[in-house]
């Protein structure tokens, strides 16, 4: 016998299982043609969750074209992969993989430590950065993981490890030949091309994103956490946390998730434990474990019944060692500490607490409190104490007032209490070095009043405040009467050691300096009068009136001995001091063809800026003389945005409706100039930020595009929470497309100031800032809208690292 050759056996082996596969393929096809029937039958969200699903349980050589048909998502194809797969690859394509694997580096972590993400981060991208004149590319892709491998089963609230950002995406079985590069799986084609980068400057370390929107992006105040609080599809929120390595790579170390959105969100100062409020009423804690990474610990469950109701309110103490949360609905208050082993325990109490909601205007709103918590309901007020020894909030003194409450406020220091009464009267509590609380006075405001039409008409107190020391005390009624109440002199030998110190009527505002030293009392007519605070024998000295016709706001210079007057009914601003005998004075005025509506001392007070109605900014500052003096005057064509100085006063800069900005500085002979005009394509730029260093400065804005005549157009609208609304999806218009556009400046070796990096994104920019330490840019953007679901289909996160360079 002949031996059947190896060629020809193979032949026959792939015969046998092309007929089996084509008979497989069949049967396959009944299948794809009878989900199709059915999932057209179910919601849109749902029809993307079936899909998902049935991914997730095919086999990986197996792929799904799907495409929209007639406002249905159906299977339109099949695709079947003969390359073996490897582990850690995905279902990229082999071949391409060497080919681009010196041109492309992804770098690793460490599995045991780190889950490998599931979702479609880039990053960490550890050396990538972006090509002069180029998009960010990554390996091309098999479309099987286009489609992102959210979990929809679970929509609990959890931070298991196992959970990293996800994003909910449609492809159409085309593959764009760009992409953004990615350190661990692809991402859909839809987020390709997303990036365009003028200049080779910055380095991309993390672009990550949700499924449907992003509500805000922010970095601890460290510069080592990233919090991404998004949505991530119609019934599941989450606040994603990334945090740096030493490597300065950044890994994702968990999530929180809720149902409702989340609407604040904090972390402790040691940034160990995160504290977040969602909508429908649910306070979470979350705390970082040994293994770096975030679980939640407590969870506080209230029913939220009515939406135009006060919101759940939770914070850390000053101390940060409690958590205290206060429900406005149920009058309900939680306080929580820290224990020994950094869990966070209820506080028990032997008597239960309620709280009335605040409804007088203008009254601060429940704060957490590091040793006392006060507390009233009808014409009960009660102060408790936190017992760190007992564990338990404890009755420290109960008052009884012969009217209903009204409001309560504790002074800052928390040594002082006041709590006012409808009918007028004001009670002031003071706390011993014992602990012990007692009445300390009483004032009283005028009851009643008569209106217009001579009736008499109710008056009650609606605003409180403590000066720093918590010695002296501000009451307004809503008549606009203010009184200045206090310690007497001699208040030791005094029944009633509180007593009035001045009354102001018909005033407009009046605020304690942030000393506390000074008292301004605002008319609101041109008028303003001074105190100063003489702390040893609790005396007001020193009363002055200043007029300024048509000024309507005074601030405090930062050493509080200049005072700076403005107003849009003004042509000037005026800059006000004491002359060698005490008196108050006006230095100089700054004048302006225009009504003034900002105006600020620099951090060293030798310079005022002041923006007008006129579209200029001027700059005065004080010379070797110390005459104040007309220094710089910037003329923008169109109204100005916002114009401010940087955090030393060295700098200052200028945002204009005319779509550029202005960086002001000063020359070697120390005069104001502007050293640099930004030149941004953007329709409007929405805001500008100078980073922690002032070696670079930042604008954003987006621009609108009109293409693609006579296709399905969108109307859109921004909004605060999502960036974009759609208005009108039935409209046959121009397609509009807005672009985000992010431009970079910084400071070269000459010393001078110059456009580093242009970022061009495809979707408009909802934000960009610059971390606290200034040594990153974050840029977050929402995608557009999700056509089929009525909702944004896709939030994308960007951070990148500046290149260190000279200072000033």
């Amino acid at each position: 016998m002949q031996p059947i050759a190896q060629g020809s056996a193979a032949a026959s082996r792939i015969e046998t299982n092309e007929r089996q596969l084509f008979n497989d393929l069949k049967t396959l096809n009944k299948s794809v043609a009878a989900y199709n029937k059915q999932v057209s039958e179910i919601s849109g969200p749902d029809q993307f969750k079936s899909l998902e699903r049935l991914r997730l349980d095919s086999p990986p050589e197996l792929t799904f074209i799907t495409a929209i048909g007639k406002r249905k998502l159906e299977i339109i194809g099949l695709n079947v992969s003969m390359v073996p797969q490897s582990p850690g690859i995905g279902l990229a394509d082999a071949s391409q993989q060497h080919d681009e694997h010196d041109e492309q580096r992804n770098i690793p972590y460490d599995s045991h430590t780190e889950p490998e993400p599931t979702d479609n981060t880039i990053g960490p991208a550890g050396a990538i950065s972006a090509n002069s004149g180029n998009t960010l590319t990554r390996p091309s892709t098999d479309d099987s993981y286009t489609e992102s491998s959210t979990d929809y089963s679970d929509t609990e609230s959890s931070t298991d490890t196992s959970d990293t950002e996800s994003s909910t995406n449609i492809t159409s079985g085309t593959k764009s030949s760009t992409d953004i590069i990615s350190g661990t799986k692809s991402i859909d084609p839809i987020k390709a091309r997303i990036i365009q980068c003028q200049a080779n400057y910055l380095e991309l370390k993390l672009a990550t994103g949700v499924g449907c929107y992003i509500r805000d992006v922010s970095i601890s105040p460290t510069s080592k956490n990233l919090i991404i609080n998004g949505r991530d599809d119609e019934n599941e929120f989450s606040l994603s946390i990334w945090r740096q390595g030493a490597d300065g790579n950044w890994l994702p170390k968990g999530q929180v998730k809720s149902s409702d959105a989340i609407f604040r969100y904090q972390l402790n100062q040691s940034e160990n434990t995160l504290l977040s409020i969602s909508y429908d009423g649910n306070i979470s804690m979350s705390t970082l474990n040994s293994d770096g990474r975030w679980q939640e610990a407590v969870v506080l469950e209230h029913t939220t019944t009515d939406e135009k109701c006060p919101r759940v309110k939770a914070d850390f103490s000053p101390l940060q060692d409690k958590i205290m949360s206060y429900d406005p609905q149920t009058g309900k208050i939680n306080v929580l500490r820290e224990d020994s082993n950094g869990r966070w325990i209820p506080l028990t109490q032997a008597k239960e607490i309620s709280h009335c909601q605040q409804t007088v205007p203008h009254q601060v709103p429940f704060e957490a409190t590091n040793h006392y918590l006060l507390t009233y309901q009808g014409t009960t007020a009660t102060i408790w104490g936190c017992s760190d020894e007992t564990h338990c909030l404890e009755e420290q003194k109960v008052i009884e007032c012969n009217r209903q409450i009204a409001g309560a406020q504790l002074s800052h220091d928390e040594q002082h209490a006041v709590i006012f009464t409808e009918g007028g009267q004001a009670i002031f509590l003071g706390c011993n070095v014992d602990g012990n609380w007692s009445q300390i006075g009483e004032i009283c405001h005028p009851e009643w009043s008569m209106n217009e039409d001579y009736q008499p008409c109710a008056k009650p107190i609606c605003e409180a405040a403590f000066n720093a020391s918590g010695h002296l005390a501000l009451t307004r009624d809503t008549d606009n009467t203010f009184i200045i109440s206090g310690y007497d002199a001699n208040g030791d030998a005094n029944d009633n050691p509180w007593v009035v110190k001045a009354k102001i009527h018909r005033c407009a505002e009046a605020k304690f300096s942030a000393s506390g030293h000074k008292l301004l009392a605002n008319s609101g007519i041109g008028s303003f009068k001074l105190w100063d605070y003489n702390s040893t024998d609790h005396r007001l000295v020193n009363g002055q009136t200043i007029y300024h016709s048509g000024s309507h706001n005074a601030i405090f210079s930062p050493s509080e001995n200049l005072l700076l007057s403005y107003g849009n009914e003004t042509n000037f601003a005026c800059i006000w001091g004491h002359d060698e005998e005490g008196d108050l004075i006006e230095k100089t005025r700054i004048y302006h063809q225009g009504g003034i509506d900002y105006a600020a001392f620099n951090a060293q007070e030798d310079c005022v800026l002041t923006r007008s109605r006129d579209r200029t900014v001027k700059i005065q500052a004080l010379d070797s003389q110390g005459k104040w003096q007309e220094q710089l005057v910037v003329q923008h064509r169109n109204s100005i945005m916002d114009a401010r100085f940087s955090r030393s006063g060295r700098l200052a800069y200028t945002i204009s409706l005319d779509d550029t900005a202005c960086i002001l500085g000063r020359n070697d002979n120390g005069q104001w100039v502007e050293l640099a005009v930004t030149d941004s394509d953007a329709d409007f730029i929405r805001d500008a930020s100078f980073n922690e260093l002032e070696n670079h400065f930042l604008t954003y804005g987006n621009k609108m595009n009109k293409k693609d005549k006579h296709q399905p157009g969108l109307v859109q609208l921004w909004d605060d929470i999502t960036g974009l609304v759609q208005l009108d999806r039935k409209c046959w218009t121009e397609k509009e497309q807005i672009n985000g556009l992010v431009q970079l400046w910084g400071i070269g070796d000459d010393g001078k100031w110059s456009k580093k990096e242009q970022i061009t994104l495809d979707h408009p920019v909802k934000s960009a800032k610059f971390s606290p330490d200034g040594d990153h840019l974050l840029i977050y953007c929402n995608d557009g809208l999700f056509y089929f679901a009525d909702f944004l289909k896709g939030g994308t996160a960007l951070l990148w690292k500046i290149p260190a360079s000279p200072g000033q």
